[in-house]
């Protein structure tokens, strides 16, 4: 009888044991689950007090537990010693108190873990009204739905520029299916952190969705965010990551966008939803920006870091995607730049602004070199590309907050540059013309090379529009008569050019 009993209470001490070390270890995984640095401290220190009291309550609840089971035994041994044993109706009533006791402290730890769940609950409400996500430890959609807001506002006030990105990494079901989603938010900090590691001190990225994040990229242009993305993507790849001691390739998608005139946070959204869903199409693992009009992929770099563009032979449906996409008033449906409508408009409007103290104005021509033997040779659709290309790299060396790209006429480009000193506009210029001359087209399985000459000429005080246009022509015809892939500038003192071109053995330097 004795041992059976002795048995019995052991039996009873382990099943205590057991819901103590399931409530404990509960306690401890919620504790780390939520205690992230990002949650307001105050909030913090007061569910942590609240926990560590929960905590002591329970401990000191199994101690003395365990304190009246082993009176109860001592009460059991000595009657057994006693002389005549002990009497059965005193072992019932002592297996019954302890039953009792069981009873009251298993209960006691279910109440103790539904006020922790209680509390994890409102550490998990504190988390989302700090902003922060609880995998990650970076801000969350409520965090970054803010920021975008405030960010949309600055551009619509001040014409910042502002790309979004969405990101997806791929395969992460998958992932989860095999190794669970404890390993896999571990996961996610990973390439949470690799895509902070990568970005600039102003921008934000933040824990988007179950497997998404989404990135800010204020004054930033589209063409700057395509570049961006793409170095993203590659960081990504090229990073090993490891679950459970096996090593998994990890790849991104992405989708980008840029505000434009129209925009909203609705359609901005919008329109970086559709990039994202054109590279879930395309395959995923790789990148495709929204201009305004249509998705299209974004190249990418070589070993050199240089932009290879190519052009496919079904050419003819992406000719359909330009006539079937309507054009905004002000913009060229082909290059997504300003049209000439805009441009004239800006230019009459900047001007008139001008005033004695703050004269600089300059107007930048660029016209692609042997455009008609390029259409000639390969077709329209391969020069609509090229012109693609080409705005692309007008408006990654201009400012956009402040300058002003646009489609001129057929295979021209202007540029209004405003308070830049003419040092600054020629270096500026140069920029142009050396990324043209070092992007690597392709048409059908050959190299193209394609060039641009520039003209510029500075405004001064009482000339108009008309005239600055017309200064600017004869730069960049001279620029064209002596050569072409060079820069001519009109001196509006002289009224003559003056030529910038590189010496024979140098041909893409400037003197």
């Amino acid at each position: 009888m004795t041992s059976a009993l002795a048995s019995f209470a052991v039996v009873l001490i382990v099943v205590d044991a057991a819901v103590l070390l399931t409530a404990l270890g509960w306690l401890r995984r919620s504790s780390q689950a939520y205690a992230l640095k990002n949650l307001s401290a105050r909030h913090t220190l007061e569910t942590l007090r609240r926990i560590h009291e929960l905590t002591s309550n329970v401990a000191g609840r199994v101690e003395d537990h365990l304190s009246r089971v082993e009176e109860i035994s001592r009460e059991l041994a000595s009657m057994q010693a006693a002389p005549g044993g002990m009497a059965e109706t005193a072992v019932v009533d002592a297996v019954s108190r302890i039953v009792d006791m069981n009873r009251e402290l298993a209960g006691q730890l279910v109440e103790a873990k539904r006020k922790l769940a209680r509390q994890a609950d409102a550490m998990a409400g504190q988390a989302v009204s700090a902003r922060a996500d609880l995998a990650t430890g970076l801000p969350n959609r409520r965090a970054f739905d803010d920021e975008l807001g405030r960010r949309f506002a600055q551009w619509q006030d001040q014409q910042v520029p502002l790309s979004v990105v969405l990101i997806d990494v791929d395969q992460l079901t998958d992932l989860q299916s095999r190794h669970g989603p404890e390993s896999v938010d571990e996961l996610l900090r990973g390439v949470g952190q690799r895509l902070a590691d990568t970005m600039r001190a102003t921008d934000l990225v933040a824990r988007y969705g179950p497997d998404q994040f989404a990135m800010l990229l204020p004054g930033t242009s589209l063409a700057q965010a395509r570049s961006a993305v793409e170095r993203f993507r590659t960081e990504i790849a090229a990073q090993p990551y490891f679950i459970e001691g096996e090593q998994v390739k990890i790849t991104i998608s992405e989708g980008v966008a840029n505000a434009m005139p129209g925009d909203d946070l609705r359609t901005l959204t919008r329109r970086t939803t559709a990039a994202l869903i054109a590279s879930r199409k395309a395959g995923r693992n790789c990148a495709h920006s929204h201009d305004g009009h249509f998705c299209e992929a974004i190249a990418a770099l070589d070993h050199s870091g240089e932009v290879t563009a190519s052009f496919p032979r079904d050419l003819l449906r992406l000719a359909s995607r330009f006539k079937a996409e309507p054009a905004a008033p002000h913009t060229d449906a082909l290059t997504g730049l300003a049209n000439r409508r805009a441009f004239f408009e800006t230019l009459r409007r900047r001007i008139a602004g001008r005033h004695v103290e703050n004269p600089h104005l300059t107007l930048m021509l660029v016209d692609v070199d042997g455009m008609r033997q390029l259409n000639q040779a390969h077709g329209h659709l391969v020069g609509d590309m090229i012109l693609r290309v080409i705005s692309q790299i007008v408006r990654t060396a201009t400012r956009s907050h402040c300058d002003l790209a646009a489609r001129y006429e057929g295979s021209k480009f202007a540029v209004i540059l405003i308070d830049m000193p003419p040092t600054d506009t020629l270096a500026v210029a140069e920029r142009v013309r050396r990324a043209v001359g070092a992007c690597k087209l392709m048409a059908e399985g050959r190299d193209l090379k394609v060039t641009v000459s520039i003209g510029l000429a500075e405004w001064t005080l009482g000339t108009d529009a008309v005239a600055l246009i017309k200064s600017a022509e004869q730069a960049l015809n001279a620029a064209k008569g002596a050569g072409r892939n060079r820069i001519q500038t009109h001196s509006p003192y002289q009224q003559s050019t003056a030529e910038h071109a590189p010496p024979a053995s140098r041909p893409l330097d400037v003197a």
